[in-house]
């Protein structure tokens, strides 16, 4: 490659930074605020389900601002209260994130676009993590002399239409992809620089890591494999200096842990979706190989968008079969321990007892990350290598341009959806919410889980009036028709409900449910999740 190729390359990949950039803010309250956000909002304000279901058993009807107060702190509520909200409810999450979420809702705001907000400029973290990782990665081991795989890695990683999607949700998501990427980074640091100050940063990067995501633990185990392998016995100033800082940052993890065995109970609870239902292995794998392509491209154009996933698993598989070949050991090795240490323990468990652990993009996001920096190698040592021949180095060079662009336009249709693969479990709520708004004075009744209430009240009119009855039978929120007769149209909502409670409902006598919308998600299609109520007397009223 020319000097001249090599200044118009980079241009190109600043060129695509700044798109990358331009996506994370692009359209922030456009997409269904859906259940986990919604949840998200409920912890960082620091309440709990339990709370909201009781104040609005004790209360009548209430309105959508009524809702509303609960996805916003009041002054009130401080970290600790996040704390314990999560400690109670869902302590399979760790606190770092909504603690941060807490202060940016009372300094800044907590609308859609601004909790979104949080998450889009922490994922600009993402950007320098990774150019220091791919500096000790590559350019210090001496792969290579030139610093421009590294900014393909962060090209990549930029115009990821799977990164951009968790940029703009109201997760941790990104903040766990920016604890990753330090972490692995501040570990080859420590290793190279051998300084009580540099062990001391990956400690801190550990317990930063842990305290984002549960999940973060199986990175330090992935660490702990590299530093066993590569250094073993033979370095046992390096083996002792990484042993104390992991001791350290688990020491420090310590108090959430004990948080997490104490209510295990309730960690479970909120995992149950995971281990409830059972996938066919052919479905798994379709899954996986989605996941893969989808860090490069996504249309929501099936069967299209397969058929190009399955063109990217072949150069996936052949980036990580060079990387094994042509890197040393040291760097190699790594890149497989952060795809597979973090993917493995989900993918087992679902293949041999059922599940759908390994369904979640989200929870392997370090796996995503070795597939990122594998394919960014793969491109530099086509495109960097001096002794490859000019029509070599054009192909690559075209190569990169149209995986690029199809992240790029991934992005750009992504940007203009309402909702995408992430949030359709809710992706009703935009029909259901135009049927509802729509009416003069409409009353809608409920007994779905809160989550999904708050999730649907975000794009509710305020004037909307709720009644709310958490419960199984659907006889506990019946009211006597003639107080529904104050009400223009009324509504009654179940998010997925199950057979057996479709049976309670068509054996009420003194109703008519008419079904109006249907489920979003692809398991919940062929279920209605919103009826309009009519009581039998003003039925025969209309028809006289």
């Amino acid at each position: 490659m020319t000097i001249k190729e090599e200044v118009s390359l980079r241009f190109f990949l600043y060129i695509v930074l700044v798109l990358g950039i331009f996506f994370r803010f692009t359209h922030l309250d456009h997409k269904v605020y859906w259940y986990d956000e919604a949840i998200t909002s409920l912890r960082a304000s620091g309440y709990t389900q339990e709370e909201v279901a009781q104040h609005f058993f004790e209360k009548s009807i209430v309105s959508v601002t009524e809702l509303q107060k609960y996805q916003r702190p009041d002054g009130t509520r401080s970290v600790i209260d996040v704390a314990k909200s999560l400690a109670k409810e869902d302590p399979q999450h760790p606190p770092l994130y909504y603690s941060l979420a807490n202060f940016w809702f009372q300094s800044i705001g907590s609308s859609v676009a601004l909790a979104r907000l949080l998450p889009a400029l922490l994922s600009l973290l993402v950007f320098p993590c990774t150019y220091w990782l791919c500096q000790e990665l590559f350019v210090e081991t001496g792969v290579f002399i030139s610093n421009l795989p590294t900014w393909l890695t962060i090209a990549l990683i930029a115009v990821s239409p799977f990164h951009v999607l968790y940029s703009q949700e109201s997760r941790q998501y990104s903040l766990w992809t920016v604890t990753t990427l330090l972490s692995t980074a501040a570990l080859l640091s420590a290793i190279r620089l051998k300084t009580r100050i540099s062990w001391g940063i990956y400690a801190l990067t550990v317990i930063l890591n842990l305290y984002t995501f549960l999940l973060g633990g199986l990175v330090a185990i992935a660490h702990g494999l590299y530093v066993m392998i590569i250094y073993g016995f033979r370095h046992r100033n390096i083996l002792k200096s990484y042993l104390v800082a992991s001791l350290l940052g688990f020491i420090i993890f310590l108090p959430w842990a004990w948080v997490v065995i104490i209510n295990q109970s309730q960690a479970k609870n909120g995992l149950n979706w995971a281990v409830i239902y059972t996938l066919k292995n052919s479905e798994l794998r379709d899954i996986w190989i989605q996941h893969l392509g989808r860090l490069f491209f996504y249309l929501n154009q099936e069967p299209w968008d397969f058929c190009v996933h399955q063109v990217l698993l072949l150069l996936i598989l052949y980036a990580f079969y060079c990387l094994c070949r042509q890197t040393p050991i040291s760097v190699w090795l790594l890149i497989i321990l952060l795809a597979g240490v973090s993917t493995l323990p989900l993918i087992i468990p679902d293949l041999i007892f059922g599940g759908m652990r390994s369904t979640q993009a989200r929870y392997i996001i370090p796996s995503l990350l070795g597939v990122q920096l594998a394919i960014a190698y793969l491109l530099g040592i086509n495109l960097v290598n001096p002794s490859l021949k000019s029509w070599h180095q054009k192909f690559w060079q075209l190569f990169l341009v149209t995986l690029v662009s199809g992240s790029i336009l991934s992005c750009g249709v992504s940007a203009k959806a309402t909702v995408w693969y992430n949030k359709e479990h809710n992706g009703e709520n935009i029909a259901i919410a135009k049927i509802v708004n729509q009416t003069t004075n409409p009353l809608l009744i409920s007994d779905a889980v809160i989550g999904h209430i708050l999730s649907l009240s975000y794009s509710l009119n305020p004037n909307v009036q709720v009644l709310l009855r958490p419960s199984k039978t659907f006889k506990v929120y019946l009211r006597p028709a003639e107080e529904l007769e104050r009400f223009s149209d009324v509504f009654l909502y179940r998010y997925n409900p199950n057979k057996v409670w479709l049976k309670e409902l068509a054996k009420q006598q003194n109703y008519k449910f008419e079904p109006l919308v249907a489920g979003f998600a692809e398991f919940a299609k062929d279920r209605p999740v919103l009826w309009r109520v009519t009581p039998i007397f003003r039925k025969l009223k209309q028809q006289s």
